[in-house]
């Protein structure tokens, strides 16, 4: 089958790789729309020497036809369907609250990787795309596009009416400032793209900015909380200069909420946790308890595809990496014919 091949140095090639099978605990589906994910960025920026062998891409936003299922499961060739990563083991206690992202033995498909052909997922992990939703909708529907954000509503409850600062505008800011809006929460999204600040402003912020050394930000929120600081500042940007930041603005017993990747952090605690008596929580990728809240939010009529901003054709991968990786973008998804 053909799929995109990351060679580093930022660049891609569609390549050929062994079409993947389906086995009695998983499906096979060709795909028909794949989203990029800012953890692909990683392995995408390595020098070539440095990819890991054989790694094709990190594609894991998938929808498409199933195309072979095992016998006595509830797919059949046909059936439309998008993709949940990580699936558990279903017998542990995790697993029978929902919560599989948490399973000591759980299962992550994710090679090869989905931006190709065809995809395997498990069958207790794949999800039925809804009549009537199109295709690139569907891979931010069943995907992280919209199971990240959800996952963090549903960690942090009832946001409707407070001040919620998200800092950092990339995919997972922004699809983190359309649920909170549409939830009810008054957002604030800061980002260095003025690409991004706009597009969040028409994701439903009540106020979006741009960050960087030339404008002051904690000055910005401060205005707009009236000197208190936000009820819950949101860091979706993997940078320490980020989360510093976000600890300055968060106010008095409010809650900090970590959605962006970041490997290490020096600071002093004392001032937010002991003083300001905040807390800190984290939300990663969404588990099969928060997928009939996804599915609720298509449903009530959600506007999660206005997070898509550019549709390319599987065969231009190199100018969809270029697209995402240059700012000017939110989400941006591959099709296949």
């Amino acid at each position: 089958m053909r799929s995109v091949h990351c060679l580093g140095d930022s660049k891609v090639t569609i390549g050929e790789s062994p079409k993947p099978s389906a086995d009695e605990l998983s499906l096979v589906m060709r795909v028909k729309a794949s989203a990029i994910c800012g953890s692909e960025l990683h392995a995408l920026r390595m020098k070539p020497e440095e990819l890991p062998a054989e790694y094709d891409n990190g594609g894991h936003e998938v929808v498409g036809v199933v195309e072979e299922a095992p016998a006595g499961s509830e797919f059949k060739a046909g059936d439309r369907v998008g993709a949940r990563i990580v699936e558990g083991c279903g017998e542990c206690t995790f697993c029978e609250q929902g919560y599989d992202t948490a399973c000591l033995n759980k299962r992550i498909y994710a090679e090869p990787g989905g931006h190709a052909e065809y995809f395997r997922v498990g069958v207790r992990s794949a999800h039925r795309v809804p009549d009537g939703c199109d295709w690139p909708e569907g891979a931010i529907l069943t995907g992280d596009g919209l199971g990240v954000p959800i996952r963090a509503a549903r960690r942090l409850g009832d946001t409707k009416g407070k001040q919620v600062a998200v800092l950092g505008l990339g995919p997972v800011g922004l699809s983190n400032t359309l649920v909170q809006s549409w939830g009810g929460a008054r957002v604030m999204g800061v980002d260095i793209s003025a690409y991004r600040v706009n597009l969040a402003k028409e994701l439903g912020a009540e106020e979006a900015v741009l960050g960087g050394e030339s404008h002051d930000v904690e000055q910005a929120v401060m205005d707009w909380t009236d000197g208190r600081g936000a009820d819950i500042v949101m860091i979706a940007a993997g940078r320490a200069e980020v989360f510093k930041t976000g600890f300055d603005l968060v106010r008095q017993q409010g809650t900090i909420i970590q959605v962006g990747e970041l490997e290490e952090l020096t600071f002093n605690p004392s001032g937010v946790f002991i003083r300001r008596e905040a807390t800190m929580m984290g939300s990663w990728y969404y588990a099969s308890q928060d997928w009939p809240n996804m599915l609720a939010a298509h449903e009530s009529g959600m506007p999660y595809g206005k997070l898509i901003t550019h549709r390319f054709p599987f065969e231009e991968a190199q100018a969809a990496y270029d697209t995402f990786v240059s700012g000017e973008s939110g989400k941006v998804v591959l099709t296949y014919e």
